[in-house]
């Protein structure tokens, strides 16, 4: 481990990033690996409840935030 990570691993946040809780991030985590890694597989998916205004989809949004971590920004 290097001196950058120690530190890093430090002064993180002690919360989850955008809206969603670690099971539902292993959850969305598990429905793209079986899209990405089985041929023809079609993932049925339910998106969770998220505070978006009206109109937004919300299953990219929530892909994208399952993958997201300490040091990416989401905009």
């Amino acid at each position: 481990m290097t001196v950058h990570q120690s530190i890093s691993d430090e002064t993180r946040p002690a919360y989850n990033y955008a809206y969603l809780d670690e099971q539902t991030k292993r959850m969305i985590r598990r429905a793209l690996l079986k899209a990405v890694a089985v041929p023809g597989y079609q993932v049925p998916f339910g998106s969770r409840e998220m505070p978006l205004a009206r109109g937004w989809g919300t299953g990219g949004i929530q892909v994208t935030a399952a993958i997201i971590g300490p040091d990416d920004t989401l905009k």
